[in-house]
């Protein structure tokens, strides 16, 4: 038993016995949801398993800067992902979180609820909630070792996408002395860390520098609460030519005035 959690050895079990299993992260996924999902969903296949990584939104894609990692154009729509087995569900602080998938999760044996959000509604069968955890990553990182899987190279840099990106690029903090341990012990497996960076943090269409100078200029501070916010209008992502999956940072540019203790980024 890792994290104090009861229900992780049984959740490696459960995991370990699936024949099949439907990975599900949370709808408007971001990195961590993106990278634990094709991690989980490559160990599990090296063990012979059959995955179905997906979210709760149809018609949905990959965001941009996640495109390239390993695994990423094996996502399938909600609706090819099989009504049995196990669901492994990613990242989701709720079971609303999982969108159109909510609705069908009574017809899994097994529903996994693995997620670091304090405040998760424990809404599995099997509950696998560590709030001190820095990210959803880091707990798939140990599930999937516990199961018997082989940590590769493309694995690695799933986790670690997911690791870096909840972590702020190891800013915030929830970045301690382990979480730097298990970065270092990923990159070790030949993580392509540059590439990574740049992808994730460092590309962005040019349009996207006009749609921060929109979101900036209406910031509005309210000093009492300590608190900002700023917002974006469907006609702002037509007239700079930005897709809604490439504005999950901007939340960054809003929340970096010492001014305020709290951001928020209405969309």
């Amino acid at each position: 038993m890792r994290y104090g959690v009861k229900d992780w050895d049984r959740s490696v079990e459960v995991l370990r016995e699936a024949d099949s299993v439907v990975v599900a992260t949370h709808v408007n996924p971001d990195g961590d949801a993106i990278g634990s999902t094709l991690a989980a969903s490559l160990a599990l296949q090296s063990l012979g398993k059959r995955t179905y990584p997906t979210w709760g939104t149809p018609g949905s894609k990959v965001p941009f800067a996640y495109r390239f990692l390993p695994g990423a154009d094996s996502f399938v729509q909600p609706h090819e992902a099989p009504d049995e087995g196990v669901l492994l569900a990613l990242d989701c602080g709720a079971s609303d979180r999982l969108g159109v998938l909510e609705e069908r999760a009574p017809s899994f044996s097994y529903v996994v609820n693995v997620d670091h959000h304090s405040g998760n509604s424990n809404f599995g069968k099997l509950n696998v909630v560590v709030p001190t955890a820095s990210s959803t990553a880091e707990l798939v990182t140990h599930l999937i070792t516990d199961v018997g899987a082989e940590i590769d190279r493309d694995i690695a840099t799933c986790l670690y996408a997911g690791v870096v990106t909840d972590t702020g690029r190891f800013q915030y903090g929830n970045s301690s002395p382990d979480v730097l341990r298990l970065a270092a012990d990923l990159l070790e497996r030949g993580v392509p860390w540059v590439q990574i960076a740049q992808e994730v943090f460092e590309s962005a269409p040019f349009g996207y520098l006009k749609l921060v100078g929109r979101v900036l200029d209406r910031a509005v501070l309210d000093e009492d609460v300590r608190f900002v916010y700023s917002w974006l209008t469907l006609a702002d992502l037509d007239e700079t030519g930005v897709a809604l999956d490439e504005t999950e940072k901007l939340i960054d540019q809003v929340r970096a005035t010492r001014s305020a203790d709290v951001a928020a980024m209405f969309k």
